[in-house]
């Protein structure tokens, strides 16, 4: 596809389509971009929760303004994932998007994970923040109020997707909101144009196919094969529902253990969103509609289902078609990386298309697929691990977990910590530019208790100055404010904001 790239079409909003046009608009200013999309096919509506890079993603890389954004949006600030999950003896584990346990403080001789190893609880201030309710917002002895920008958001989608559209418009991109009705394909097999109901056509010279799980242009008009992650993920249902809180904001998404899945929670301003995530091979919804009420009495009768493969397709751009979102490929959301894939995948296009003069050759296409698929195996091989070594209920869900769950190549670092030990050597058995890091490894095999052959032995010259650290951290935290002053702050404009 050496073809110089003016029009871009892109089909499909939600946060997928409008999120890959501002980005293509803002990088390229001078690309002719169209969305098109139809106000008569539902965008799934639930709270979305993402990961700590989506911040940087929206206000440094599509250069979107932070206070305009918090005060459309509302969002509320995500320090990590609350986990009622792993060994059954503690009640929960923290997985904080600030976390220390691979790197070695100057204080310390070893890495942080050394002196954690029972209980990663007070390994970092955002664990911390997250066992108080507290938020990322620090009032210094001078008065000034700072926000640590190391978190992510916890969003409510359709004012999220509104917020989106309304910056498109500004950007001059051009919104179609029609219902397509066929596609036209050249003989080489490209995409020609689109076709409406009233008979208009549209042409492109690249399409953005954000069309979810449909995927309309890459899946069913190119045929793009699917690559099943069935073995490592079972779940493929979901139930969802909401009530107005009446209690105080938690600043983490929650991941609790079901007996055929786990639940969510997402913690809006004056919502929560709940959703259990099942295997229809292990139960029937009625019954996990049932089992989440039960656990849930706040919950009424209104409820979404949602039924998901987990997988990607092969290949996310073929010929002139680019994927991203849900038509590209799907996980199951237990580590909230729905928003980080449209992004990862967005920019990726970008870069390409950028390096290239808007002409890509095969070979950046190439290479392009293949970091992308990376990434969506990486997720995979993290997320099975979840599953593998969950021991907190058991159930015919759970046993098959732990028996039959294919981890892929997070085996090899699996089995590195358990006869080694927390060492940041490990690192090493990654792969290049995965999603987690080895942070991310060490705090949820930590945090679940997986065996290891490794005993500590610390002296006690390192033990005090273990918690001299634990000291700081407690210190800093007294500062935070709490969630509801800390959002007046941010409404009055009172605060500075730190990025990492």
């Amino acid at each position: 596809m050496e073809k110089r790239i003016h029009n871009v079409v892109v089909l499909g909003g939600g946060s997928a389509g409008f999120l890959s046009a501002l980005a293509l608009k803002v990088k390229m200013p001078w690309l002719n971009v169209v969305v098109v999309h139809s106000t008569n096919i539902p965008v799934i509506g639930v709270g979305e929760a993402t990961t700590a890079w989506i911040p940087w993603f929206l206000h440094k890389y599509l250069e979107l303004n932070r206070e305009q954004f918090y005060e459309e949006t509302q969002p509320i600030w995500k320090l990590g994932i609350k986990f009622i999950w792993g060994d059954s003896t503690q009640s929960h584990f923290n997985y904080p998007f600030v976390t220390h346990l691979a790197d070695k403080l100057s204080v310390l001789s070893k890495s942080t994970a050394y002196y954690c190893l029972d209980s990663t609880t007070e390994s970092s201030i955002y664990s911390l923040l997250m066992e108080q309710n507290k938020s990322p917002c620090f009032q210094r002895e001078n008065g000034d109020f700072v926000v640590d920008e190391r978190f992510g958001y916890h969003i409510e989608n359709t004012s999220f997707v509104a917020y989106l559209e309304r910056r498109a418009a500004e950007l001059d991109i051009k919104i179609i909101d029609k219902a397509v009705v066929n596609i036209e394909v050249t003989e080489n097999g490209y995409i020609r144009q689109l076709k409406f109901t009233d008979e208009t056509t549209l042409a492109g010279d690249l399409f953005v196919d954000c069309s979810g799980f449909r995927s309309t242009l890459l899946g069913e008009t190119l045929q793009e094969p699917f690559c099943s992650f069935s073995s490592s993920l079972f779940c493929d249902s979901a139930v969802t529902g909401r009530w107005m809180r009446d209690d105080a904001i938690q600043p983490f998404t929650t991941a609790q253990t079901m007996q055929s899945g786990w639940c969510w929670q997402i913690d809006l301003q004056d919502k929560v969103n709940r959703g259990y995530v099942y295997s229809s091979a292990f139960i029937s919804d009625d019954d996990a509609l049932q089992e989440m009420k039960r656990q849930n009495p706040l919950m009424g009768d209104e409820h979404n289902l949602i039924r998901f493969k987990s997988g990607r397709h092969q290949r996310f751009w073929v010929k002139n078609v680019v994927a991203v979102g849900n038509a590209s490929g799907f996980v199951e959301p237990l580590e909230s990386t729905g928003l980080h894939m449209i992004g990862e995948t967005i920019k990726c296009v970008c870069d390409v298309l950028i390096d290239a003069d808007q002409q890509p050759t095969p070979g950046l296409i190439n290479l392009a697929n293949r970091a992308i698929a990376q990434k969506w195996d990486d997720i995979r091989d993290f997320l099975s691990i979840h599953f593998k070594f969950n021991r907190r209920v058991e159930s015919e869900f759970w046993r098959h977990c732990w028996h039959e769950t294919d981890i892929g190549d997070a085996e090899t670092v699996v089995d590195f910590f358990q006869n080694n030990g927390p060492s940041p050597i490990g690192q090493i058995l990654l792969r290049k530019n995965g999603v987690f890091g080895y942070n991310g490894y060490l705090n949820l095999l930590m945090g679940q208790q997986v065996p290891t052959k490794y005993q500590s032995d610390n002296d006690t010259l390192d033990l005090d100055n273990w918690r001299q650290v634990k000291n700081h951290f407690i210190k800093n935290c007294a500062n935070a404010l709490p969630i509801q002053e800390a959002i007046q702050v941010v409404k009055e404009r009172k605060c500075q904001w730190l990025t990492s």
